[in-house]
């Protein structure tokens, strides 16, 4: 996604409070496909971290991870 439409995302959606929007600087697209040459595992695991985290909190203590 190109710089300009991030940018026009994030503004519009900056004053949700249902929103979070977590940013990966210095990686770029693809960064959490193991294998691919844009894979960066320090950005996949937060990234990874902070989706089960949420999925936790939102879809209760059933939740497997």
């Amino acid at each position: 996604m190109s710089p300009t439409a991030q940018a026009s995302i994030q503004q519009g959606l900056k004053d949700n409070p249902l929103v979070t929007i977590y940013r990966y600087e210095g990686v770029s697209y693809g960064f959490s496909r193991v294998g691919s040459s844009a894979y960066r595992q320090e950005a996949a695991e937060l990234a990874r971290d902070r989706t089960l985290a949420f999925l936790k909190q939102h879809l209760g203590s059933g939740v497997k991870v």
